[in-house]
C-alpha cells in the first residue's frame, strides 16, 4: 500500500464521520453554432462531507442588478470518484441540510501524482 491509498482512506473516513448524500444539478453553457446553449444535467449521486469553514456573517455584495448576500463559510470534502466542477462556463448546484448551496471553487487533493479526493468552496444560496 503506498502513501496516495492511504491518503484515499483518510477521506474516506473524513466523510464517514458525517456523510450527506448529494445529487448535483450542472448548468454548462456549451458553444453552439456562433452562440452558447446552457446545458443542464444532473450527476451523482456522491457521498460527501459540507463543513462550515469559519464562523463569519453573510457578506452583502453588489451585483449588476443591485445587492445580495452571500454566505461563503462552508466547504465539502469528496473522494476521488466525484464529478464536481467550477468556473466561469459551468454552475454546479445542489440541495443538502434543507439549504442550497453552489460549487465556487474545486481544488484536487494530489499525493504522489494521483487524485485523491477532491475539496471544494461552496457558497450558500439563498
Amino acid at each position: 500500500m503506498n502513501f496516495a491509498d492511504v491518503r484515499r482512506k483518510q477521506i474516506k473516513w473524513a466523510i464517514q464521520q458525517n456523510p450527506v448524500e448529494i445529487t448535483i444539478k450542472r448548468i454548462e453553457k456549451v458553444r453552439s453554432g456562433g452562440a452558447y446553449q446552457e446545458v443542464e444535467s444532473d450527476k451523482g449521486p456522491f457521498t460527501v462531507r459540507i463543513y462550515s469553514k469559519r464562523a463569519l456573517m453573510p457578506q452583502e455584495i453588489s451585483t449588476y442588478v443591485g445587492k445580495k448576500q452571500v454566505d461563503t463559510n462552508y466547504g465539502m470534502l469528496a473522494d476521488e470518484n466525484a464529478d464536481i466542477k467550477a468556473g466561469p462556463n459551468v454552475i454546479d448546484s445542489f440541495e443538502a441540510y434543507g439549504q442550497t448551496f453552489q460549487v465556487v471553487d474545486v481544488r484536487p487533493q494530489v499525493c504522489q501524482g494521483e487524485i485523491v479526493g477532491y475539496q471544494a468552496a461552496l457558497e450558500r444560496v439563498k
